[in-house]
């Protein structure tokens, strides 16, 4: 349906990776996947994982990469992700001076800016990845993420719908606000009891904790057939089943029933009408 495709995420198989990189890009493109959003090589060349994915029929769709390598050598930086294939590169965050309540906010912007451009003109769109904070600190009522993408114009959201929930937003506010800025969306689930209590960490279930506990995509409290009805106007390119926590279970297996369910969902409202879906 409308030609998106599917990402794993490395962060619930960052441990698994240390050891065994190639094997786990095995498991998932067994497990269905189109594609690969990484966090960091794990020791690897990027000609030499680009040859592996090629090897499997996997895309890397991008990888994250902190503020400071784009500060440090952009241009490089650009480089070796032309060299695995990315279409996209995350900031998965800023460092605190570079926050909007911090004192380098301003040059971050114009960096960024910057990097933007930069990367559009190798083909590569430059992503912003929220999690939770972003959408709980403010300056004067207005959150983080909003202070960020209204300022960052060159840049894309990649919006983490879980961790926008989770801080207590509604996240389809940011598919309809950033409708055009969002090629890549990352569908994260949880359960908890109470949101106001929620402590992320090893643990599931914790009572103190509002229960909390991440969950596969579709088997949490998100409502994602009526997200999806917002997500799909977004038009995006790429859909990356974010999954931080499977605990004792198997994590593949769990991220391949997050991409089962979502493709399932996909192929029920390509046969009705969106309209009228929920």
């Amino acid at each position: 349906m409308n030609n998106i495709k599917f990402a794993s995420p490395l962060f619930i198989l960052r441990k698994q990776c240390e050891t065994d990189l190639y094997g786990v890009l095995e498991q998932l493109k067994k497990a269905g996947y189109d594609g690969i959003e990484f966090l960091g090589f794990f020791g690897k060349e990027p000609v030499e994982i680009r040859q592996k994915l090629d090897e499997l029929g996997l895309v890397a769709l991008g990888n994250h990469v902190p503020y400071n390598n784009f500060l440090e050598d952009a241009q490089n930086t650009i480089k070796i992700h032309k060299i695995l294939g990315c279409s996209c590169m995350t900031i998965c965050s800023f460092p605190a001076e570079c926050l909007p309540n911090g004192d380098k906010f301003s040059e971050a912007v114009e960096n960024v800016n910057k990097w933007a451009k930069m990367c559009r003109e190798d083909g590569i769109t430059l992503l912003f990845h929220n999690h939770k904070s972003e959408v709980q600190d403010n300056i004067n009522g207005k959150l983080f993420l909003d202070l960020i993408m209204d300022g960052i114009s060159e840049i894309s959201l990649e919006p983490d719908l879980g961790w926008i929930e989770i801080g207590g937003v509604d996240c389809t506010k940011y598919l309809e606000k950033y409708v055009n800025r969002c090629p890549v969306l990352h569908f994260k689930d949880f359960y908890a009891e109470d949101i106001s209590k929620i402590v992320v960490n090893d643990q599931e279930n914790i009572a103190e904790h509002g229960n909390f506990a991440f969950r596969p995509t579709g088997y949490g409290i998100m409502n994602y057939p009526k997200i999806m009805k917002k997500a799909l106007k977004c038009n995006p390119k790429w859909i990356v089943l974010d999954h931080d926590n499977a605990y004792s279970r198997d994590s593949v297996y769990e991220l391949k029933l997050s991409l089962e369910y979502t493709k399932n969902l996909l192929n029920l409202m390509s046969l009705i009408d969106n309209d009228n879906f929920l």
